[in-house]
């Protein structure tokens, strides 16, 4: 092995010395600068985040109780709890608890005394962590309960349900207050059975802690390894993959109570009078705070009055708001007190499932100051190429720019670093209106009653016939979306989730562009006897080049065989038909069933989809273990969903990164709202002599680049962070070792190979100055 590294050192070394190194960071060393089209957050308020920014900004302000273990969904930290325990029904829980979750709250951590010097400093007390603030944090996202907010992903463990019922009484026995409970020193949830049907005996077993406590072990601090075979066989009926998945997020973030109830609600209701201000926990009145009315802010992002970018923040975070402007950016300070620490202690891959202990490679500076600015795209990349942005959003038509050549699969303009292949888990899809309202407009175009066919128009139910939306399926060009629109960085998913993710059955048939089989489909479509061919109709799409390339396909289909059929990608104020796309809120196939299949989802809701039986399906899948029975389960609501295609799922993005090469510590995790700066450093790559900065291939970050370093990449070498696009993580990921690769200079490709090898030897033996802040 060192005699063929040797050789393919000295084959590259002459290349290597020739390329040019980036100088000293344009943007200032110890800030991170973020440039995108878009910044504006929808709120401060984690009850009320449901959007990228907003979820953003929070996610470096403040805390949560557990939070994912550096690129893994299915991997956990400690955060504000140090230990979590699986166990059965907690003893004064109700009858319906399935089991119960509890945490042991990390004790002496401060909240934020102060935010925003751009309006002059505002202060307060300073608030120490106790369990009532993580109670009350629960218990206030869930009365909240905003119309379409993330609160239906902690009802759907807790209670059961996807929102709150007003008729819940009014005093002690509420059932959100019987879902959270605390004592001095822990906090526990407790999940409903199916239902909040009453369970029957009383399930016994030792609660499962969830991290490793043994100081020696080298996962301390960590999930253990055996907690997922642990938890495996016992009676659970809900998920904790999804669980742990949502209690890790922004939206569930730990707040100060007496910041909020003696602070915070007093002054929102001094600013607008009128204004609910904050609930102070009291069952009696919680109907005062649930489900506020449409324009009513909530309390953190009106104060203090009078200024034109009110808006206020107190976590226990790693990063303290600094200064914000709605529409135009924000910026978060350090917060040298934070409880973790400086430089951040995780992540440190591989992860709990490898077959090799993980490594000492840990983040080896910090940033004390994280700053998104709003800017055009031309403006974005006029950034990144000059050093004055550290990372930027760059639609993926204009990539070009960023590569010598323009050549998008070529080497990068000096001192921009690629990092591509990105899983995504973003789907996006054609949906089709089973029952179409009139309106007295013809906002949709003519529709008419119930199977009544006339060329002008289409029936109210018309996509409520199989054969026309699997005539329609069949003439949506796949390969032109991927190839044309995407540039061939998507692929064409087997179903309504992403390839990749566990109980996806990759046999699943995809639709394709076929005249003849639309052709066959239309002839069987009839409406009351009549057949569709005969009469025709006229539809509108929406307006979008898909909508455009469908529309086109009909029209040519219909000339060629004489049908009245006519189809328009515009002209109305809305369509029969949506395109839109899912994000997923956690990396389960259950976040897209539940809304592309089941009556009551976003997608299946608003197109009017109800099977009963499928239903029932996303239902059990949910509620079954973890193993053969969930994917038999999901394997048959699959195959349902490619029979009756209530949507046609059209392309799962493949991610571009691009950032400047002095930015370290980047990885990608598809769950992340985000960028979540505690974990990143800037150390630029310069090889001026007595300045060296950071050397390509020091990937322990110790400041030489050593055997050590080389011996971390062998130990990883042939993993991959995403296969084909899709979100699969091999045991022996380390992303610290996948280095900027040859022949490609600045890429980061996303899996451990012999350019990580040969880049590491050609610096071999290179030392540089410490990173310094």
């Amino acid at each position: 092995m060192k005699k063929i590294l040797a050789v393919w050192m000295l084959l590259v070394a002459a290349t290597l010395a020739s390329q040019t190194n980036s100088a000293k960071a344009t943007t200032p060393l110890n800030e991170l600068v973020i440039n995108r089209p878009w910044t504006r957050p929808a709120t401060l308020d984690p009850a009320g985040a449901y959007d990228g920014p907003s979820l953003e900004v929070i996610m470096n302000v403040y805390d949560t109780l557990i939070y994912f273990d550096g690129e893994r969904y299915d991997y956990f930290i400690p955060k504000l709890a140090t230990q979590v325990w699986v166990g059965p029904p907690d003893p004064a829980a109700p009858d319906y608890t399935n089991f119960t979750v509890y945490f042991k709250i990390r004790e002496g951590v401060k909240f934020h005394t102060w935010c925003r010097t751009d309006l002059g400093t505002i202060t307060w007390p300073e608030y120490t962590l106790t369990t009532e603030d993580v109670e009350h944090s629960f218990e206030r996202w869930m009365v909240i309960d905003y119309i379409g907010g993330p609160q239906w992903m902690i009802y759907e463990p807790l209670l059961s349900c996807y929102g709150a019922d007003p008729t819940w009484p009014t005093d002690e026995t509420n059932p959100i207050n019987q879902a959270v409970q605390r004592n001095a020193t822990h906090v526990w949830l407790n999940i409903a059975n199916e239902g909040r049907t009453l369970r029957t005996g009383t399930p016994s077993w030792a609660p499962v802690p969830m991290f490793e406590t043994n100081p020696a072990s080298p996962w301390y601090g960590r999930q253990r390894p055996q907690f997922w075979s642990d938890v495996a066989g016992l009676p659970l009926g809900y998920p904790l993959r999804i669980f742990f998945q949502v209690i890790s997020q922004p939206w569930a973030s730990i707040m100060s109570k007496e910041w909020l109830t003696t602070y915070v609600g007093p002054t929102a209701q001094t600013v607008v009078p009128g204004h609910p201000g904050e609930w102070d926990g009291n069952w009696a009145n919680w109907l005062n705070y649930w489900q506020p009315q449409v324009g009513q802010d909530p309390a953190v992002d009106i104060i203090p009055g009078e200024v034109a970018d009110p808006g206020v923040t107190c976590g226990t975070g790693p990063y303290i708001l600094d200064w914000l402007q709605w529409g135009y950016g924000w910026s978060v300070v350090r917060n040298p007190d934070y409880w973790g620490g400086w430089p951040a202690k995780d992540p440190h891959p591989p992860y709990p499932d490898s077959p090799i202990p993980p490594t000492s490679i840990r983040p080896k500076g910090y940033l004390e100051r994280m700053t998104v600015i709003q800017v055009s795209t031309s403006t974005c990349i006029t950034n990144l190429i000059n050093g004055d942005a550290d990372l930027a959003a760059i639609p993926r038509e204009r990539v070009t720019l960023l590569h010598q050549g323009y050549n998008k699969y070529g080497p990068t303009l000096p001192g921009i670093r690629l990092h591509f292949p990105i899983p995504t888990l973003v789907i996006d899809s054609f949906h089709m209106v089973f029952d179409v309202e009139p309106t007295p407009n013809n906002d949709y175009g003519k529709i008419y009653d119930y199977d009544e066919l006339h060329e002008d128009g289409i029936p109210r139910n018309f996509f409520n016939n199989t054969n026309v939306r699997k005539a329609f399926a069949h003439l949506i060009n796949f390969t032109m979306i991927i190839q044309d629109q995407l540039f061939g960085e998507a692929y064409q998913p087997n179903t309504f989730a992403p390839s990749g993710l566990p109980y996806v059955n990759p046999a699943i048939p995809k639709y394709s562009y076929d005249e003849d089989k639309a052709a066959y489909y239309f002839n069987q479509a009839y409406f009351a006897g009549k057949k569709l061919t005969e009469y025709g109709f006229t539809i509108y799409l929406g307006e979008n080049p898909i909508a455009e390339q469908l529309a086109t396909a009909i029209n040519n289909l219909a000339r060629k065989k004489g049908w009245p059929f006519h189809a328009y990608a515009a002209g109305t104020l809305r369509a029969p038909v949506f395109w839109i796309g899912w994000l997923a809120d956690y990396a389960d196939i259950h976040n897209f069933a539940l809304q592309y299949c089941h009556s009551t989802g976003i997608f299946a809701r608003a197109q009017r989809y109800h099977n009963p039986y499928v239903d029932e399906l996303v239902e059990k899948g949910l509620h079954s273990p973890d193993g053969p029975l969930r994917q038999e389960i999901y394997y048959e609501l699959e195959q349902i969903f490619y029979d009756e295609v209530p949507t046609v799922p059209l392309y799962v993005d493949i991610g571009r990164g691009y950032t400047r090469d002095w930015v370290q510590g980047i990885y990608y995790n598809p769950i992340h709202p985000g960028v979540y700066a505690y974990d990143m450093w800037k150390w630029p790559m310069t090889e001026t002599v007595g300045a060296e900065g950071y050397f390509v291939g020091d990937v322990n970050f110790d400041g030489k680049v050593s055997m050590d370093d080389v011996i971390a990449i062998i130990k990883s070498f042939g993993s991959y962070a995403g296969k084909a696009g899709m979100p699969i993580i091999h045991s022996k990921w380390n992303f610290y070792c996948d280095v900027d690769d040859m022949p490609k200079y600045r890429w980061r490709d996303r899996k451990i190979d012999m350019g990580d090898i040969v880049n590491c030897l050609a610096r071999f033996g290179k030392t540089s100055i410490p990173w310094h802040n």
